[in-house]
């Protein structure tokens, strides 16, 4: 039988404010032997990152344990107080957090803070340092050493902090949603490297995120919390496969999948709201969500119960359920409609200066400028999504203020129903403005704190909708409807939402204007997985009924799969593949779609990190590139191949080879 080095028993945790005593943790169990990781999913305000503080000694000041013990190779940290504590902390105990640069000192170098966090002293603790960067795949160690953080990308400030982590031999290893903000390569190379690092020194670790793909790549088994309470534990293979509480199948059913279409098989959402701490209901704290329950569900708390040896579920009818995630055959690729493009750029160019230093400033050198968008031609269908793919840095969001008018292009012309529209905003007529609309990814950025909701319904209809202000009122319920709020939502501000639901207000604030183009910048990504599938549902509903244009940039693959008609993948300001979704995914032809892909895959290609600056001469992917062929795509920029049906990619490697190598894997 395999020895726990950490065991959590009847763990129940409470934060006060004021006087009020609020349970945000109730009576968790769990263990996690040496070199296994326990994955913890669930929605936002679940307590999954509670219970990570919790076990590592690490709440706020106003959160304490008040039941329970948390048993480290058999000292109960919850008893653990003052020396013996930290000692802990400083041998045993480790965090990688969600955001590298928050947890870095800005103003030390990276060899001083490795070497502060390891206690060692020059010079053999910076060899030893610069050694425990190479081990987590810091290609120049010394260069990194003597850099500040703000100078690596996000991928190497987090394998900064994957180095600190893992120095020495730490026992247990709290791992807290720490690639939520990076680019899916890097993510997907970061994963790797931390399945590899625990398999070599052993910890303990717990993997917590909302993002169910990795966790089914990186954890041995899963938990699920709910509402601060453990609703299900299992191997992972076994919790995905068979789920066995309505809230796991919930969240599984909610996971956008290639071959999954809007118009084919809509997404399936949970609905409703997760309750908050000290206004849970009687009974099973899920039973206001779930399909299954009756009045039993409603009045009798379940116990966990061990359905297996391995295998446990907090639900009265776990038996009842059936899941079958037979995934339907990929949607082959059809002609594109004969409809007139809605809007075209023509060799759209972005150029953007950059700060000179002091020195440079000092000895009279330009400012270094970047390349953000290159000779970008695009064409945006009449009632079509077309989805804006690629990492940070690819030109998507740059692309998409020009379009709107946020950021004058510094060339090139954009053109909509075959009028020039003017490069800033300002200069557009109404008109113009109004038949072009934006979701920003941070609901919060759009919607003033101080208004009413109905308010900020209000005001574009007025201003670019021409509307006097009694019948703009009158049309506030229906934009509510639209989006699937209340109407009595008017009344409310944007602290009483959460962020689905702010959300869809910023989209009904956008649709208030009844734009014929509505660009959205990543307005999922940051969304709970049910949340995600609902705004997924609304957005192509809404499609349905009204005909409008989406301009849909995101990172994530699989949402692009549901909800576009046609994609572009983006690389360094250039368009290097393009054309109606079910050709351009399925399969992938250039290597660079190929990766992005393959980045879910636990087996597929992995690219290197992204140098500062894009190569002079050549192809701008080919020092990542997998398939680069020697001479060629480091001296000639790659043309243009036609691959039929309006699927064309930019690339040196004939077509033929490239569906071969697609072939062979």
């Amino acid at each position: 039988m395999t020895t726990s080095v950490l065991s959590v028993e009847n763990l129940s945790v409470e934060y006060y404010t004021g006087r009020q005593r609020l349970p945000v943790l109730r009576e968790i169990s769990l263990s996690v032997a040496a070199g296994e990781t326990l994955g913890i999913v669930g929605e936002s305000g679940s307590g999954k990152s509670t219970l990570g503080l919790a076990i590592l000694r690490a709440l706020p000041a106003n959160g304490r344990i008040s039941v329970g013990r948390v048993l480290l190779d058999g000292i109960d940290l919850a008893q653990t107080q003052g020396a013996t504590l930290r000692t802990l902390w400083k041998r045993a105990l480790r965090l990688v957090p969600q955001n590298p640069l928050a947890a870095l000192n800005p103003t030390l170098r990276i060899g001083e803070q490795l070497i502060e966090a390891m206690s060692g002293k020059h010079p053999v603790a910076e060899a030893q340092a610069a050694a425990l960067l190479a081990r987590v795949q810091i290609a120049d160690p010394v260069r990194v050493m003597r850099s500040y953080p703000h100078e690596l990308s996000g991928g190497m400030q987090q394998r900064v902090m994957i180095a600190m982590a893992l120095h020495g031999a730490p026992r247990l290893l709290v791992l807290d949603e720490p690639t939520t903000s990076l680019d899916v390569t890097t993510e997907a190379a970061v994963i790797d490297l931390l399945a590899d690092l625990i398999a070599e020194r052993q910890p303990a670790s717990l993997f917590i995120s909302h993002n169910l793909g990795l966790v089914a790549r990186i954890a041995t088994r899963t938990a699920v919390l709910y509402a601060g309470e453990l609703v299900e534990i299992a191997p992972t293979a076994t919790l995905f496969q068979q789920p066995r509480h309505p809230y796991t199948q919930g969240l599984l059913r909610s996971l956008p999948h290639p071959g999954l279409r809007y118009d084919y098989h809509p997404l399936q959402s949970i609905e409703g709201a997760i309750p908050v701490p000290g206004a849970l209901p009687d009974g099973c704290v899920f039973a206001p969500r779930c399909p299954l329950a009756n009045d039993r569900c409603r009045h009798e708390r379940p116990p966990l119960l061990a359905i297996a040896p391995d295998h446990a579920t907090r639900c009265h009818y776990w038996s009842h359920l059936t899941f079958d995630l037979a995934l339907p055959a990929p949607v082959t690729a059809t002609a594109l409609p004969d409809r007139a493009p809605l809007l075209t750029t023509h060799r759209l160019t972005k150029t953007i200066a950059q700060r000179r230093s002091l020195v440079d400033a000092a000895r009279g050198k330009a400012a270094p400028a970047v390349q953000a968008l290159a000779a970008v031609d695009l064409t945006v269908h009449r009632n079509r999504t077309l989805g804006v793919v690629g990492e940070s840095g690819s030109g998507k969001t740059t692309l998409a203020r020009c379009i709107i008018g946020l950021t004058p292009p510094s060339g090139g012309t954009i053109e909509l129903l075959g009028i020039p529209l003017a490069p800033h905003i300002q200069q557009r007529p109404r008109e113009q403005v109004r038949r072009l609309q934006m979701v920003l990814q941070n609901p919060q950025e759009a919607l003033n704190p101080a208004l009413p909701i109905g308010e900020a319904l209000i005001r574009p209809m007025i201003r670019l909708g021409g509307l006097d202000g009694k019948t703009a009122a009158k049309q506030v319920s229906d934009l509510l409807r639209l989006v699937n709020l209340p109407p009595d939502y008017a009344n409310r501000r944007p602290h009483q939402l959460s962020g689905g639901e702010k959300q869809r207000v910023a989209i009904a604030r956008a649709l208030a204007a009844t734009p014929d183009l509505l660009v959205l910048d990543e307005a999922v990504s940051a969304l709970d997985v049910s949340v995600q599938a609902a705004v997924l549902n609304i957005l192509a509903d809404i499609k349905e009924r009204t005909g409008i244009t989406y301009l849909f940039i995101t990172h994530d693959l699989a949402v692009v799969s549901y909800l576009a008609d046609d994609v572009v993948v983006m690389y360094r300001g250039e368009i290097v593949e393009e054309g109606p979704v079910a050709s351009v995914l399925n399969p992938p032809l250039h290597p660079y779609t190929e990766a992005l892909l393959a980045a879910t895959n636990p087996h597929g290609v992995r690219l290197r990190e992204a140098e500062a600056m894009a190569p002079a001469t050549g192809c701008p992917f080919q020092p990542r590139c997998p398939r680069a062929l020697d001479d060629i795509c480091r001296t000639e920029k790659p043309p243009w191949r036609e691959a039929g049906n309006g699927h064309r990619l930019r690339c040196h490697i004939p077509l033929e080879e490239l569906r071969a190598m697609q072939m062979s894997g």
